[in-house]
């Protein structure tokens, strides 16, 4: 560039989401952007219906606050993996997915909310998480409140904090 008073910037992001045959189902959405920074992968509860191209707006939130946080990456999970919602069930192979792709993980926000719907597939998942306590993590709201969902207006801005589980 002539100009001085410019500058470029330039980046490639490769996504892939893995689905069901039947795409009822989004078992994982990965998004990397720089392999030299550290692995994030972030539990929520259901999966929308963004794929390996289109994002909505919670997959957007986690990529950019991942980038803010200095991660290079980001895997979102979900504790069902029923898109839209629809009759939640434990599946074993979200289950696995979610093992391994926590094995791999650097760091792991558990970000599914407040919501008292589901707690007993909430500790499930908890105590399923415990091999990687030293690795958990939530993002406090503006109030100080865990388990903050991306989507809470008062959670855009990350405030990630250490969790204990027992």
């Amino acid at each position: 560039m002539a100009n001085q008073n410019l500058t470029e910037e330039n980046s490639v992001f490769s996504t892939n989401a893995v689905f069901s045959k039947d795409k009822s189902n989004r078992y994982k959405l990965n998004m990397l952007w720089d392999k030299s920074k550290e692995h994030l992968a972030i539990i929520m509860t259901f999966p929308s219906t963004a794929d390996s191209c289109l994002l909505d707006q919670t997959t957007m939130l986690v990529r950019n606050g991942a980038v803010k946080n200095g991660f290079g990456s980001v895997t979102i999970l979900n504790l069902f993996p029923t898109i839209n919602g629809n009759l939640p069930k434990s599946d074993k192979l979200n289950y696995s997915i979610i093992m391994t792709e926590c094995e791999q993980a650097d760091k792991i926000i558990i970000a599914y909310g407040r919501s008292t719907s589901y707690v007993e597939d909430k500790e499930k998942l908890l105590e399923l998480l415990k091999p990687f306590k030293e690795k958990l993590y939530t993002i406090m709201d503006s109030k100080g409140l865990p388990f903050s969902h991306p989507l809470s207006p008062m959670a855009h801005e990350w405030d990630i904090k250490a969790i204990t589980i027992k």
